[in-house]
């Protein structure tokens, strides 16, 4: 008979082997529900414009962080206005990451790929590290992991790169769970850095957990068992100390750009508030629910975490509820009022009293944190009812059938992809050989059809190196749609002085963006303007261009 010793050598052995299994089950999980984005990560991304921002944020921070760190926020969009990194998230963690490998030339798309999907990989893995250690069993924590990592709800935000990476909410939770069990410090520590870590990583879900957080946690302590209260306090006060000072730094540009825009208007948030329904809707991506059930809620209002999780979930809450089941109750019910937004009193009275909730338009998202309570409590329930069943065998495929349901839930059309280029554009390679100046490309957007192509000229952009007068983020500032509004004329001479006054020197008129009659027509006129000179006609054959020069 083996020893007690042998024995307690073996359980983190098994725990480990367990952890490992999951981490190469969810990646499989992640290729399916992603497919067929896993086989084209090298050429193709989501033909959406925020993926093209993302990578543009990517390789912003690589070069800033590579030349110049201390002008990281202040990019060059929008010229000449500071701060505009902050304009939207920062997405500096993926940031950080990204930078050794496009440092040494990698490509920013397939860099921007693998950041993607390590998204759902990472928070499946997080969901099942959490689960685990209140469950202590593996299969739960599977199932847990795939609800959280595959919900449908990424699938609608498959080209928002800072809304996947949400690994950091449940080893928050992990760490909390330990601190207030333990009161270690170390562990407090460990709980201050992941809410950091989310930070950097999703403003919205860092200021989301956050709120979360002083929730919960009154309850945790109330309902668990745990170590003397002075410790955990003291474990939980070192933690916030840690993870502040970075945070205040971190947060100061957003905090300067919220003063000077001011917050979203209740009507903005009012949009992009979840309905009852949302919690019914998946997106029309979704195969097996989107076509009947999309309808049930709108753009960012696709919250349903699908039918197997949901019935686990109540399995947990109908039975009486343990401890750690209260907690994840109080924090399914309060994620899910907070992202009805502006359709309950409960968030109005946290506008006033989080300030920087003003600064985020859509409560909606607080719905990834509704999906980690749902996730945790099918957990519970799938613990509940693997452990009724006594035969080994029949346990594992119940377990299995559970999994593989889930899969058929989750399943989806992920994209479109689209070959993004990857290469410099040739107007944009001979311009970063020319002197220095601000570039404007055309045509630009009027100021009521936003975006058009801001966030293509943005990343294409990246390859030039030249502040731009364009720019696509979550705000736009008084003086670019001022230029909008100067620019319809082009080229008169209310908008030569406005690009003037920008110190726009070069000016980028896409060809393939007019239809032919009218692009000669715009380019004669440019011929007859003085002070516009042409420089060159670049014949690239995906991206033809006129590039103009402005005589001072």
């Amino acid at each position: 008979m083996p020893s007690l010793s042998r024995l307690s050598r073996r359980r983190p052995a098994r725990s480990v082997l367990e952890a490992l299994a999951a981490a190469l089950l969810f990646a499989l999980l992640t290729a399916v529900v992603t497919w067929p984005q896993p086989a084209q990560w090298l050429t193709h991304t989501h033909g959406h414009h925020d993926a093209l921002f993302s990578m543009w944020r990517l390789a912003w921070i690589a070069d800033a962080l590579t030349t110049e760190p201390s002008a990281l926020f202040n990019a060059p969009i929008f010229h000449p206005e500071l701060r505009t990194l902050a304009y939207s998230d920062a997405v500096l963690l993926q940031g950080l990451l990204a930078t050794p490998a496009l440092a040494v030339g990698a490509p920013v798309l397939p860099v921007y790929n693998v950041l993607l999907l390590a998204g759902p990989w990472l928070s499946a893995l997080g969901a099942y590290l959490l689960v685990r250690s209140l469950t202590g069993q593996a299969w739960p924590a599977v199932i847990a992991g795939t609800v959280f990592g595959l919900l449908p709800y990424r699938i609608e935000h498959a080209m928002h790169l800072e809304l996947q990476w949400s690994q950091w909410m449940p080893l928050t939770m992990w760490a909390l769970h330990r601190t207030v069990r333990q009161g270690r410090a170390a562990d407090g520590v460990l709980t201050g850095v992941f809410v950091l870590l989310q930070f950097v990583s999703c403003v919205y879900y860092g200021v989301f957990l956050l709120m979360l957080l002083t929730i919960t946690t009154p309850v945790l302590l109330l309902v668990s068992a745990r170590a003397p209260l002075i410790a955990v306090a003291r474990a939980l006060l070192v933690g916030a100390v840690i993870g502040a000072a970075p945070l205040v730094a971190y947060s100061a540009p957003y905090r300067a750009n919220q003063q000077a825009f001011g917050g979203r208007g209740l009507g903005e948030i009012d949009m992009w508030s979840a309905t009852p329904g949302s919690f019914l809707s998946s997106p029309l991506e979704n195969r097996l629910y989107g076509s009947s059930t999309s309808g049930y809620g709108a753009a960012e209002g696709r919250l349903m975490p699908g039918v197997l999780a949901l019935l686990l979930a109540i399995l947990a809450l109908i039975r009486p509820l343990t401890r750690e089941i209260w907690v994840y109750a109080v924090a399914l019910v309060s994620s899910a009022v907070l992202a009805l937004g502006t359709h309950t009193p409960a968030y109005r009275i946290a506008l006033i009293l989080v300030p920087p909730l003003s600064g985020l338009r859509a409560p909606a998202r607080f719905g990834m944190l509704a999906a980690l309570a749902v996730a945790v409590l099918a957990g519970f329930g799938a613990a509940w009812l693997l452990g009724r069943i006594r035969h080994p065998i029949v346990r594992h495929a119940v377990a299995i059938v559970i999994v593989a349901g889930m899969t058929v839930e989750y399943a989806s059309r992920f994209g479109p992809l689209h070959p993004w280029l990857q290469r410099a554009p040739m107007y944009a390679a001979w311009l970063r050989t020319q002197p220095p100046g601000t570039v404007v490309d055309l045509p630009l957007p009027r100021g009521h059809a936003l975006p058009l192509f801001e966030a293509e000229w943005s990343y294409l952009g990246r390859t030039h190196g030249k502040p731009m007068a364009n720019g696509y983020s979550g705000y736009y500032p008084r003086s670019y749609l001022d230029l909008l509004g100067a620019m319809t004329g082009f080229p008169n001479r209310e908008s030569l002085q406005a690009l003037r006054a920008r110190d726009v020197r070069y000016v980028v008129v896409h060809e393939d963006r007019y239809k032919p009659a009218d692009f000669f027509d715009f380019l004669s006129r440019l011929y007859a303007t003085p002070g516009v000179v042409v420089v060159g006609r670049f014949g690239d054959p995906e991206y033809p261009a006129v590039v103009l020069r402005l005589d001072r």
